[in-house]
């Protein structure tokens, strides 16, 4: 099967090398996704591992999409006719009228432009084919479907996507606690995975927020999937499933361990996000190893020797508002964590210039909405 690992925009090189780590052999060179081949076992162990994505989709079909007739007319062969599809699926046999599916649209460089009306057209198309092949149609259900599909216009070209993760993977289950612009999870596990610590050390967040970057980089070092709270899959709805057949193709890891015991530290000067970063410690099954203190980190010593430093410091107008802010950043580094790796979160391009230290590595990404970097440094 064609399959598709979406991420958010910059992620794709640390994307690909996950996908080359589980054996899989990725086709780089979109934006915010990476496609690769691979079996229902391949689809499996995609969603159980990946750190740096938010899904796991099954390319179905792709057909003209000039107008909303051709939408609609694709989807409806798509669904009547009895042959499988490119990935070798039956797709109407899989769209069954006994189960429940819903569809969302995604439209760039196309005549059409509301992704509503988009998703409309080719729902239409879809249940028509059913009524055409089964007789009957499915209901929709936009909350928990039973089949997620995912239409992408784009140069008038339509692909409807399966959705084989359901809830996005950057979702992990410990997130319980959250504090102002919290961090994805997919941007934490790869401030991580690009500082190439070697495990030496403690992990330390002194600006820890809600611990989103403590709970990222323990799951790593102690060789935790992702999906180490997970217990639902989309895929499970999908024929060739099987609880025995997923556990087998998910046993063997693409890293192993590099620190059966870590120590974590976590320090932030606001006591409701300590409150938060131990909460979802708890859940994530961390909090025996962290240490959480309430206090400034600029007024704090941290332990010598090496560790990787992990730092999202509150980017944005309230830095903009500080122009010596990154210089501060930059000094307490130098001063304070000399042997470490260090790992900052800045903004856009005007953001972490003036820290006054040259990066190793350095990433553009999106955190959701907004622009930020990724920046690696060296503190030997």
């Amino acid at each position: 099967m064609r399959l598709i690992a979406t991420c958010a925009v910059g992620l794709e090189s640390l994307l690909t090398q996950e996908l080359e780590d589980l054996g899989l052999k990725p086709q780089p060179g979109a934006r915010g996704a990476v496609a690769f081949e691979g079996d229902h076992a391949a689809v499996w162990r995609a969603n159980h591992w990946l750190r740096t994505a938010n899904r796991v989709l099954i390319e179905v079909a792709t057909w003209s999409g000039q107008d909303g007739d051709a939408l609609y007319a694709g989807a409806r062969n798509l669904v009547r006719r009895r042959k499988k599809t490119a990935s070798g699926l039956d797709f109407g046999r899989l769209l069954s009228p006994r189960k429940t599916f819903a569809v969302r649209a995604t439209t760039a460089v196309s005549k059409q432009t509301d992704t509503r009306w988009i998703a409309l057209r080719v729902k239409d198309g879809l249940v028509d084919g059913q009524r055409d092949r089964h007789g009957q149609r499915s209901s929709v259900d936009r909350d928990f479907p039973d089949i997620q599909l995912r239409v992408r216009l784009f140069k008038n070209q339509a692909t409807l996507l399966l959705d084989t993760s359901g809830r996005p993977l950057d979702h992990r289950g410990y997130r319980l606690s959250t504090v102002q612009a919290p961090l994805r999870e997919t941007l934490g596990a790869a401030a991580v995975l690009l500082s190439g610590w070697n495990g030496e050390g403690p992990i330390i967040d002194p600006m820890c927020g809600s611990g989103t970057l403590i709970a990222e980089a323990g799951w790593w070092a102690l060789g935790r999937a992702p999906s180490y709270l997970r217990r639902s899959w989309a895929f499970e709805n999908l024929p060739g499933w099987s609880a025995d057949a997923q556990k087998k193709a998910v046993a063997d890891p693409p890293h192993r361990a590099i620190s059966n015991d870590i120590e974590l530290i976590g320090l932030d000067r606001d006591p409701v996000a300590i409150a938060a970063t131990e909460s979802n410690l708890d859940e994530a099954r961390l909090i025996n190893r962290t240490t959480l203190l309430t206090g400034d980190v600029f007024n704090w010593q941290p332990p010598e020797g090496p560790g990787l430093v992990l730092i999202n410091p509150p980017y944005g107008e309230r830095l903009r508002s500080a122009p010596d802010a990154w210089k501060h950043i930059g000094d307490l580094l130098k001063r304070r964590f000399t042997g470490k790796t260090a790992v900052i979160v800045a903004g856009g391009e005007d953001q972490g210039k003036t820290i006054g230290l040259r990066p190793r590595r350095r990433l553009s990404v999106k955190n959701g909405p907004l622009d930020a970097r990724l920046l690696v440094f060296d503190l030997y």
